[in-house]
């Protein structure tokens, strides 16, 4: 493990936990709406004009890729919890050197240091992204 005191680990355990209680509440908030806005949806009975429409698919949309980041985002805190109790937390997964304090405050998910992580970015920078 990186060489992170007691307090500092404590420290980013509180930070995890805290955006991992956010996290979960705004995906009930956003169930709870998507469940009232069906609830609204089915008591009209009218499915609405061909923008009406356009706009409710492009909201769903938006909707289920910021619940997949939210997801994406809990498994990554997750997993931090995980390399804190295997002592793996704070070592780059891809060189072994430790992570470094700063940017582990600033991102309590990280698993790279920055080198390996803009590397990583570098690539990885056409992924998902189709060319012609």
């Amino acid at each position: 493990m990186a060489q992170l005191t007691r307090n500092v680990l404590r420290k980013i355990e509180t930070i995890l936990r805290d955006r991992q209680k956010a996290l979960l509440e705004e995906v009930s908030g956003e169930l709870e709406q998507r469940e009232d806005q069906h609830l609204i949806d089915f008591l009209r009975g009218e499915p609405g004009d061909s923008g009406d429409v356009s706009l409710a698919d492009a909201l769903s949309d938006l909707n289920i890729a910021r619940a997949d980041r939210q997801i994406h985002e809990l498994r990554e805190i997750e997993a931090a919890f995980g390399r804190i109790k295997d002592g793996s937390f704070g070592e780059c997964i891809d060189c072994g050197q430790d992570i470094g304090y700063e940017r582990l405050l600033a991102n309590p998910v990280a698993k790279r240091c920055l080198i390996c992580q803009e590397k990583h970015e570098q690539g990885h920078a056409q992924e998902g992204h189709p060319s012609l």
